[in-house]
């Protein structure tokens, strides 16, 4: 009777353990899609903070254009 007492109760903390290991597991999840949804918030944001070009190099003189190409 007492081995049956003690797997009850070994299944009953084991479940309780799997409970708040998940309900950890999802707080992270959630946070980490929070931080995602931020992120790519941000990001598209930014993207429109600039007038395009190539990064500001667009001023800069191409020193090969009248060279043959055998440079």
């Amino acid at each position: 009777m007492a081995a049956a007492q003690e797997d009850a109760w070994k299944s009953k903390e084991r479940g309780e353990e799997a409970k708040y290991v998940h309900e950890k597991e999802q707080a992270q999840l959630s946070a980490i899609r929070a931080q995602q949804e931020a992120a790519k918030n941000t990001t598209l944001s930014a993207d429109h903070d600039f007038e395009g070009g190539f990064g500001g190099q667009e001023d800069l003189e191409d020193r090969y254009a009248t060279t043959s190409g055998e440079h």
